[in-house]
């Protein structure tokens, strides 16, 4: 770590949900656990956790209780619960809007937030309906739906254009195809110091395989469970 001391961890987690009408959004299948398993292990480390995470279950949420080791006291507990910090946000605008209120203050920023690329160029007030007509109907009527996208920002390049000498930033690269290339590409691009390459399989799952990339090299670490991968990452952010 570049600084003697690590103290506070922000931590981007979960999904976007860009809305189009009051009921229907653009989003992802991201649950959260990678985020969850992050913020456990921080906290494991007696360090202060920021996190900010887009809508997933409550079960997906950091647990202070699995943080701790068997023997800790309620009073460790405790402190343990008051070093953790969560927002909950819903869209991409909402996460970057909270993370930047955050960022100056943190040691460690890890980018584990599934977000939505894309969000509706405009929002209808009203739920968009099919007034009861089959899709077939619809298509035969000319009315099938059309939605105007826009990008939404991206959080880790707009951050890391800023991030300090001491501050440390990872990310994560879920890829389809190519996945080396394009997490090396995404690395330099949005200035993270590492990044973890993951699968589509990796989603919802409790296991998934992970490589750690950063500029001296590529490191396979295999099958891993999701806190076991967060460890590995801890003990990179620290040593970096």
């Amino acid at each position: 770590m570049k600084k003697n001391k690590t103290k506070h961890v922000l931590i981007l987690s979960g999904p976007t949900h860009e809305y189009f009408d009051p009921v229907r959004f653009i989003g992802n299948a991201s649950s959260g656990k990678m985020g969850k398993a992050l913020a456990e292990e921080a906290l494991s480390r007696d360090l202060d956790v920021e996190m900010i995470s887009g809508p997933v279950p409550e079960a997906n949420l950091p647990n202070v209780d699995a943080s701790s080791p068997s023997n800790s006291s309620s009073k460790e507990n405790a402190t343990r619960t008051s070093r953790l910090h969560i927002k909950n946000i819903t869209s991409a605008e909402e996460m970057l809007a909270a993370a930047q209120a955050k960022f100056a203050e943190a040691d460690i920023i890890l980018f584990a937030a599934a977000v939505a690329d894309f969000q509706p160029l405009g929002k209808s007030d009203k739920k968009v309906s099919k007034v009861g007509l089959s899709s077939e109907a619809l298509a035969k009527e000319g009315k099938n739906l059309t939605l105007e996208l826009k990008a939404t920002p991206d959080i880790a390049a707009t951050l890391c254009a800023n991030k300090r000498d001491d501050q440390v930033s990872i990310g994560f690269a879920l890829q389809t195809h190519d996945g080396e290339a394009k997490a090396k590409e995404k690395l330099e691009k949005k200035n993270l110091d590492g990044i973890v390459l993951n699968t589509p399989a990796t989603l919802g799952a409790e296991t998934g395989l992970f490589t750690w990339i950063n500029s001296d090299g590529v490191d396979a670490w295999g099958t891993l469970t999701k806190a076991d991968c967060a460890k590995r990452i801890m003990a990179k952010a620290i040593c970096l």
